[in-house]
């Protein structure tokens, strides 16, 4: 956005709603936009402009803001406006820490199980991705690393692990493109290398590799 949702300008992302159930569609274009960092952490959500600029009435959004509360996105409070939760070192270090439990472990249980021509399609937006951080377009990056991870976590039946993997994922997903944002040229074209050493060895049947390269991968953004 060009200026805070306190501001009368329009945020960038922001479609007109007009498909039920209102509260699920509102629910998750507001957790995209906070994931993609479009409405930045810590800013102060004015209810009556953001549901304005959506074509709602303030209800569909105010329950939508209490569902991203319990998901840990935001915080309420009934005599504020809400804010979009901060993003502090330690919740960074501790994010890594769950994702260093529960990927590896996902890549291991699914490993004989991914789809060769989504495997085939995520290296190929891999390279398009390399290519175009060369010329310090990050866009194509953000979207295969949410690809590329996504693939590694959904693999599964278990509804009660992907409940788990999904919050991490919001979460992950969230610092990743607030780092990736404000990342170097040399930053992002060595994740996306990282990257492409994962998809390659899912690609080859290979799983030593595939995990030690995962594993590193995780390792290098916890310190990043």
């Amino acid at each position: 956005a060009s200026m805070s949702l306190s501001g009368r300008a329009k945020t960038n992302g922001i479609q007109k709603v007009s498909s039920t159930p209102l509260r699920e569609v509102v629910y998750e274009q507001i957790k995209n936009l906070i994931l993609l960092n479009k409405i930045y952490p810590g800013q102060i959500i004015v209810i009556d402009h953001l549901a304005a600029e959506m074509g709602l009435s303030q209800t569909p959004v105010r329950e939508a803001l209490v569902k991203l509360e319990l998901d840990g996105l935001v915080t309420t409070n009934q005599y504020r406006n809400p804010r979009v939760v901060d993003i502090q070192s330690k919740d960074v270090e501790e994010l890594y820490d769950m994702r260093l439990l529960v990927e590896p472990w996902r890549l291991q249980y699914s490993f004989n199980n991914f789809i060769p021509s989504e495997v085939k399609e995520i290296e190929n937006e891999l390279n398009k991705a390399y290519e175009e951080a060369s010329k310090e377009n990050f866009l194509p990056h953000v979207e295969s690393d949410i690809h590329l991870h996504k693939l590694i976590l959904s693999s599964t039946g278990n509804a009660f692990f992907w409940q788990l993997a999904s919050r991490v994922s919001d979460h992950s997903m969230r610092i990743r493109t607030l780092f990736e944002a404000t990342g170097t040229k040399q930053e992002i074209m060595c994740i996306v290398e990282e990257h492409l050493l994962i998809i390659k060895a899912i690609k080859n049947i290979d799983f030593p590799s595939a995990a030690e390269a995962l594993n590193q991968h995780l390792q290098n953004g916890k310190i990043r």
